[in-house]
This record gives structure tokens, C-alpha cells and sequence, in this order.
């Protein structure tokens, strides 16, 4: 009888334990997509805000971006806010690769003489260019295009308690014109 109380005991204390604890919450923590943006900058998935804080608090932010049967993800190295709006993120110089299809096998290959980056603005707005190091010259790109890009951000295990404040100022002899015939 003792042993079956005591049993019964145990068994109640650990029914206690286990209904007291918070159940586990889903981590914010890691790698998370916060937006996508297409060709003409319109929003495909997420809140742009989202990323201009992430940005501003200093999290790590990576690119996507496809065209001809690849999809490329990259590190952004060099990010820009434009008037707390818009994003433009670049890439650094990458040792260009490209696929091949050689008969049934399909290959990855250097191009051997190019170094190539790219600029992704969260307005669809991108560019890229491409150098052959060897000769320390400019031998593509250069060419403003739209396209869509996914944008990622890194997020601590534990979130900063530090708002996200702008870091621009209205300085440009400019800004007031480019404003008036900008705005939506």
C-alpha cells in the first residue's frame, strides 16, 4: 500500500509539473524571409517595414533573386535606405559561375577571367555589373533592369530592445524638387 501511495504521489507531482510549464513559443530566432518585392516593386510578401528595421538595427540581410532556370541567394554586404523607404541592398564581387548542360550531365562552371556583383532595390530596381580582373576592365552589365528579389534577414536568439531610428536627414539642394515630382 505505501508503495502504490507513493507511486500515486510521483505520478501526481509530475502531472503538476507538466501542466504548471508554458509550452514551448516558436522562435523568431535564425534566417526568416520579411519580404519579396517584383519587377515594379510592388509587394509580393511581407512588410518593407520590417526589413528597414532590420537593417537599421544592424541584422545580417541576404538576397534572392532567379532568371534562366537558376535561383541565386547572396549576402548583402552594402545597404542603403532611401528616405525610410526603399532598400538597396549589393552584393560583393562574386568569381561569376554559370550552369552548363554538357549532353545528359549538367555541369557548374567558373568563368574564369569575371568578377560580377549586383545592386537589388526593394522598389524592383537592380543592376549588376561584371569585370574581367585580368585585365582590371569592365566587360558587361552596367544595365539598369527591374527584377524581383526576396529579401532575408538574420534575427538574434534574443531580440534588442533598441527602436530603430532613421539615420537620414534631408540634406540635398535637391531633395525638395525630387520630392514633389516623386511622390504618390
Amino acid at each position: 500500500m505505501k508503495t502504490t501511495n507513493h507511486l500515486v504521489k510521483i505520478l501526481c507531482l509530475i502531472c503538476i509539473l507538466c501542466c504548471s510549464c508554458n509550452s514551448p513559443q516558436k522562435s523568431n530566432a535564425g534566417w526568416q524571409k520579411v519580404f519579396q518585392n517584383d519587377e515594379s516593386g510592388d509587394i509580393i510578401y511581407g512588410d518593407k517595414s520590417k526589413l528597414i528595421d532590420a537593417v537599421r538595427l544592424g541584422y545580417p540581410v541576404r538576397i534572392g533573386w532567379g532568371g534562366n532556370r537558376v535561383e541565386h541567394i547572396a549576402d548583402a554586404t552594402f545597404l542603403t535606405i532611401f528616405e525610410g523607404k526603399e532598400v538597396f541592398a549589393q552584393i560583393n564581387t562574386i568569381v561569376g559561375q554559370a550552369p552548363a548542360i554538357d549532353n545528359d550531365s549538367l555541369k557548374l562552371r567558373f568563368r574564369t577571367q569575371n568578377h560580377w556583383t549586383k545592386i537589388s532595390g526593394t522598389n524592383g530596381y537592380a543592376t549588376n555589373f561584371m569585370t574581367n580582373y585580368l585585365k582590371d576592365s569592365i566587360v558587361g552589365g552596367g544595365t539598369d533592369r527591374y527584377t524581383a528579389t526576396t529579401w532575408y534577414v538574420l534575427y538574434p536568439e534574443h531580440s534588442l530592445d533598441i527602436e530603430a531610428k532613421p539615420l537620414w536627414r534631408k540634406e540635398s539642394k535637391n531633395w525638395g524638387e525630387w520630392n514633389k515630382k516623386n511622390k504618390k
